[in-house]
């Protein structure tokens, strides 16, 4: 749906008007307006159709992935021993550490 103003510029310029330009949101937008201030894993859903929801879903894994929620979720489930978390912390850092090595030869 465009809109066309005459009087904004010249006669021979049509110009879309700032209201109506942007009818349709491209997906970088809707992203944007998914964005909930001060919520690190909240959306907002954008329109009303289910690939709406499905994008304002897909985001909200996303995030969730990403602020390890989920992780922390599932390692509280049992109790681990600080002993056995060290140890782990440690081995994983030897390993690291030999590729580290491996690579810098």
């Amino acid at each position: 749906m465009q809109i066309l103003l005459e009087n904004c510029h010249l006669p021979h310029q049509p110009v879309l008007c700032e209201k109506f330009k942007n009818t349709y949101m491209s997906k970088k937008q809707k992203q944007h307006k998914a964005i909930v201030p001060g919520h690190a894993t909240a959306v907002n859903v954008v329109g009303t159709t289910r690939e709406d929801f499905a994008q304002a879903m897909k985001i909200f894994k996303r995030k969730i992935k990403a602020s390890g929620v989920l992780e922390k979720i599932k390692d509280n489930k049992t109790f681990t021993k600080p002993s056995v978390k060290r140890r782990k912390q440690l081995i994983d850092a030897q390993y690291i550490q030999k590729i580290k090595d491996l690579h810098r030869d």
